[in-house]
């Protein structure tokens, strides 16, 4: 099987200048799909060739699916040579791949880290973590988030900070009728474990449940497949919500944004928040929890704290968007990321 794919992958004895990248690529819409999706456009306006490796299922001319296939990793090793190979870390075990990877191929390797998980590992699972990615070669190390920056920069890993934030290249407005004002709040899928250790759905139903009178709330859910609708229901029963809540799925949030008057971000652990910067720059203010370096503007409240929550939104709730937004900023990381890939290829 291994000698099949290898002829059938023959390397380039002398490496192009392309760029390759493996991450999710939408459909399902997600953190890192979308960020992936929108860089698209910044490659060909600088005339970056690139091919794109999908942990997914859906496919173009330069995208490739891996339908989520373990066999995929094994292929990796022996498809045609890029310049440099950009990866988006998900899962532990990419941090074996990543080393295998840099000895059997002589690509520059990007690595981009996405969550704060790793912060949250037991001691000996930090020590392979920072092991593999000390021992792999060539690497640039990107991270999301200020805390996973220190982290490695602490422990003498070069990292680089840089959110994954790259704003929408268009927005279509959908418009939702509602006598009530919206707060928009998202998963990327949704089911018993995430609701309850990363997306904090609890509070954030609880916070609906005991302002109906106020607010609906716009559910957006990135994943329909993959996600427990009975549960969500379960929840939604639970904290009597049922006629004050709009579920949405597999639909861009930014096209939602302006029903609402604020989005929530509650996150019990998180990276970055990418659609808390997608609100402001379409002014929107955005609520979210301290667990992370947030973008500035965010109007911050204590980590799983309802009580805090409701005070901090209460504060706002009578100042018109543009005085809440005054502290936001401009951002740019997604052109600092171009220059790192025009110079990993081009030097």
């Amino acid at each position: 099987m291994l000698s099949s794919i290898a002829c059938s992958y023959q390397p380039e004895k002398t490496m192009n200048k392309t760029l390759g990248i493996f991450g999710p690529y939408p459909p399902p819409l997600g953190g890192i799909s979308v960020h992936i999706e929108r860089m698209e456009h910044f490659l060909d306006k600088e005339n970056i060739d690139y091919i794109i490796y999908n942990h997914g299922y859906s496919e173009n001319k330069k995208v490739v699916a891996t339908n989520k296939k373990l066999f995929w990793y094994l292929k990796m090793l022996f498809l045609k040579k890029h310049n440099t190979f950009h990866f988006h870390q998900f899962f532990f075990f990419h941090f074996i791949f990543y080393l295998i990877f840099s000895f059997l191929r002589k690509e520059k390797i990007i690595v981009t880290i996405h969550s704060e998980r790793i912060l949250l590992y037991n001691r000996i699972k930090k020590i392979f973590v920072l092991f593999f990615i000390r021992k792999t070669k060539r690497l640039k190390l990107i991270s999301v988030s200020q805390n996973l920056n220190s982290f490695f920069n602490e422990r003498g890993i070069k990292s680089v900070f840089s959110p994954a934030y790259v704003p929408p290249n268009s927005v279509e407005e959908i418009k939702i009728k509602s006598s009530k004002k919206m707060i928009l709040f998202s998963t990327w899928k949704f089911n018993e474990k995430l609701a309850n250790e990363i997306y904090n759905a609890p509070l954030a139903f609880e916070y609906l449940s005991r302002n109906k009178n106020i607010y609906k709330m716009l559910f957006m859910v990135g994943n329909r497949s993959g996600s427990d609708e009975k549960y969500l229901q379960k929840l939604i029963s639970k904290y009597g919500i049922d006629k004050n809540i709009i579920i949405i799925y597999n639909e861009n949030l930014v096209n939602y944004l302006n029903n609402c008057v604020l989005l929530l971000r509650p996150n019990l652990s998180d990276g970055y928040g990418v659609s808390l910067q997608e609100a402001m720059d379409l002014g929107i203010p955005a609520v979210a929890s301290n667990v992370c370096e947030r973008p500035k503007g965010t109007i911050l409240f204590k980590n799983n704290d309802i009580e805090d929550l409701s005070l901090k939104i209460e504060s706002i709730k009578n100042i018109p968007s543009k005085n809440i937004l005054q502290e936001k900023e401009n951002l740019d990381y997604h052109l600092q990321l171009i220059e790192i890939y025009k110079t990993s290829i081009y030097e």
